[in-house]
C-alpha cells in the first residue's frame, strides 16, 4: 500500500478513477486530491471546492484521509510534478482518456508526461466503456 498518494482530478474525472484509488489506500494512506486551475480567486476556490466534495466525500465514507489541493499554473503536467515533488508521494493516480488520429499521434498528453517525469509510481485508470446488451 501507499503512504502518500496524488490523485488528480479534472471536471472529467468519473467516479471510477476514484474508486480505483480507493481500493489502493490502506487506512493510513494520505491522499492529495489535485486539481490544477490557470488563474485562482476566491469566486474559482469556492466553486472547486464546491464541484469536488463529492470526491473527498467517498474517501471519507471509505475511511481514508484525504485533502482536496487547489494549485494555480499555466502548465498542468509541470505543476502535478512539482506538487508530488514537495509532498513525498510514492504514488500518482489519474485518468487517461486515448487520445486518436493525428493530433493524439503528435500531442502529448498529461498521462504521458506523468509517467515520464514522475518521481515516483503512476497508475492510469481509463474508464470502462459501457457495455451494451441487445435483445
Amino acid at each position: 500500500m501507499y503512504k502518500r498518494m496524488l490523485l488528480c482530478i479534472t471536471e472529467a474525472t468519473p467516479e471510477e478513477v476514484v474508486q480505483a484509488a480507493i481500493k489502493l489506500c490502506s487506512k493510513d494512506t494520505e491522499v492529495y486530491v489535485l486539481h490544477v486551475v490557470h488563474l485562482l480567486s476566491d469566486f474559482a476556490r469556492k466553486e472547486v471546492l464546491e464541484k469536488f466534495s463529492w470526491v473527498t466525500d467517498l474517501f471519507k465514507r471509505a475511511g481514508v484521509k484525504s485533502r482536496l489541493e487547489i494549485v494555480e499554473s499555466t502548465d498542468v503536467k509541470k505543476a502535478i510534478i512539482s506538487f508530488a515533488k514537495k509532498n513525498s508521494c510514492d504514488v500518482i493516480v489519474t485518468g487517461t482518456i486515448p487520445r486518436k488520429g493525428l493530433l493524439g499521434f503528435f500531442l502529448e498528453s498529461i498521462s504521458d508526461y506523468l509517467v515520464k517525469k514522475a518521481p515516483c509510481t503512476v497508475i492510469l485508470v481509463r474508464k470502462a466503456r459501457a457495455v451494451i446488451k441487445q435483445q
